[in-house]
């Protein structure tokens, strides 16, 4: 005989349910006598499962209902929603990317100015080490040259302090030239009379002294003459005269002077009273120096002139001597 005793249905999460059932058995004797000894009855269980969403009604194949058509609407934006998000993170991650690559060219390009500017700057550094080692070897030559240029400065002023005792030297050598109370001047030897005579007396007291009447042939040497004077507004007689013929201008060696020479004063020579001798003079009332024609008898200062011996001459050294 079969006897339900128990049986319980357990939902499970989803459509499928699962059904619990207890069957009992009890074995009959032979004679079908039921036994209420308190013999225990065989129990036997079986479980059996059943799940709805396995087995689906055929209704439901047919026409999905309105939760079917709500899940596939459901289930189509949230795959566009997917896809849109797909490529958010795409670009996402591709400008992460060339942001990425833009900083590394930055960085390396920063890297590599950088590298430059200390190159640059090692260069710069070199340079000026040069510079300041070459403005301390130029500063260094400066002062050397500073001292030797002192020392050149020194020998200079004792050089010319030797000179101009050489030049004095040279000066009484060269006025020993010519006997006392004569002057040097160009290889010629120069005396200016104190006593007064007329131009013959004259031209012989300068013959007498080996030497001639002054005769003057450039005007650095009429410069000379004027110089040298003792009295500015004295006339001195001079180797000038036309005795032998009138008119005739000349030295007493016989070199001939015109009468347009510019070294007669004006208006001279003008034979005035038989002026046949000439006389060296300041013009009267005037500052020009020249010839000028006189009568050979009237006295005046006179002028010897002589060569100097040979030896040193004024004119050799002056130009070098302070």
């Amino acid at each position: 005989m079969k006897n339900v005793r128990n049986s319980r249905t357990a939902p499970s999460g989803d459509d499928s349910e699962l059904t619990y059932s207890e069957l009992n058995f009890a074995a009959a004797s032979q004679n079908s006598t039921i036994h209420t000894s308190a013999e225990p009855e065989t129990t036997y269980a079986q479980i059996a499962v059943r799940s709805q969403s396995a087995q689906p009604n055929a209704g439901s194949e047919v026409a999905p209902g309105k939760d079917q058509r709500q899940q596939e609407t459901a289930g189509g934006t949230n795959s566009k929603k997917s896809r849109c998000l797909g490529l958010v993170a795409l670009l996402i991650i591709i400008s992460l990317f060339a942001i990425i690559i833009g900083l590394t060219v930055y960085v390396l390009q920063l890297t590599q100015d950088f590298s430059e500017a200390k190159k640059e700057q090692r260069t710069l550094r070199e340079r000026g080490d040069w510079l300041n080692a070459s403005l301390a070897n130029s500063v260094r030559n400066l002062t050397e040259m500073s001292g030797r240029f002192q020392n050149i400065s020194e020998t200079l002023s004792q050089s010319r302090q030797k000179a101009i005792s050489l030049c004095a030297t040279l000066r009484n050598m060269s006025d020993s030239l010519c006997p006392s109370g004569w002057k040097l001047h160009n290889h010629s030897c120069y005396r200016f009379s104190i006593a007064t005579e007329n131009w013959d007396t004259a031209k012989r007291e300068c013959e007498s002294l080996n030497s001639h009447l002054l005769i003057i042939n450039t005007d650095q040497e009429q410069n000379f003459v004027i110089q040298s004077m003792p009295e500015k507004n004295q006339q001195y007689l001079i180797g000038l005269t036309d005795r032998e013929r009138e008119g005739n201008w000349e030295w007493v060696d016989g070199t001939p002077v015109s009468q347009s020479d510019s070294h007669w004063l004006n208006n001279q020579p003008d034979n005035a009273n038989n002026e046949d001798c000439g006389t060296f003079s300041k013009e009267y009332r005037g500052r020009t120096f020249g010839f000028n024609d006189v009568r050979c008898n009237r006295v005046f200062h006179f002028i010897c002139e002589k060569p100097a011996p040979s030896g040193i001459g004024a004119a050799d050294f002056e130009k070098y001597c302070p």
